[in-house]
């Protein structure tokens, strides 16, 4: 599984020729060793936010601490409903992860698990067959659509 701190989080990517960009970089398609998907790690349980729970409701038993206590378990409890959304998010992604000859790695994060379906099998079959002719692809990450004027679009079904 992977961080998703050490990912790359672009609206798009653009294949024109032998080159893949986004932002301000271009990598060379041939220079890629292997192309992979990954799910993304979850966040570990806070225990944290649980012990302070249970120090609220060991402190809610005493009279003059009372209030603190139970802002501790509120704090306790916000926290772990934070966890548990954030979890619930990162289930729903996945990473494409590019490895270069040089042993650089590249990471993307997709928010759509089908279209990064889509978009490995584009990379993969350019990569495999090292395709050159008339590539022009456009992969918008945040909209789920591959677009250009690539023969590979066609005969790999992909409706653009």
């Amino acid at each position: 599984m992977l961080k998703k701190d050490k990912s790359i989080e672009t609206p798009q990517l653009r294949i024109v020729g032998n080159a893949m960009a986004w932002g301000e970089s271009v990598i060379q398609l041939s220079n890629i060793s292997s192309v992979s998907t990954v799910p993304l790690e979850l966040i570990p349980f806070p225990m944290g936010a649980l012990i302070t729970c249970l120090i609220g409701m060991a402190l809610c038993s005493f009279e003059t601490m009372g209030w603190i206590g139970v802002v501790c378990m509120i704090a306790g409890g916000v926290y772990l409903a934070y966890w548990y959304q954030e979890n619930e998010t990162i289930k729903t992604q996945k990473s494409l992860i590019v490895l270069m000859n040089s042993g650089k790695v590249f990471s993307f994060i997709f928010y759509d698990k089908k279209f990064l379906d889509q978009v490995f099998k584009v990379l993969s079959s350019i990569i495999a067959e090292k395709r050159k002719e008339g590539q022009n692809i456009k992969i918008n990450i945040s909209h789920s659509n591959i677009s250009g004027e690539a023969k590979i679009l066609n005969d790999l079904f992909i409706s653009q």
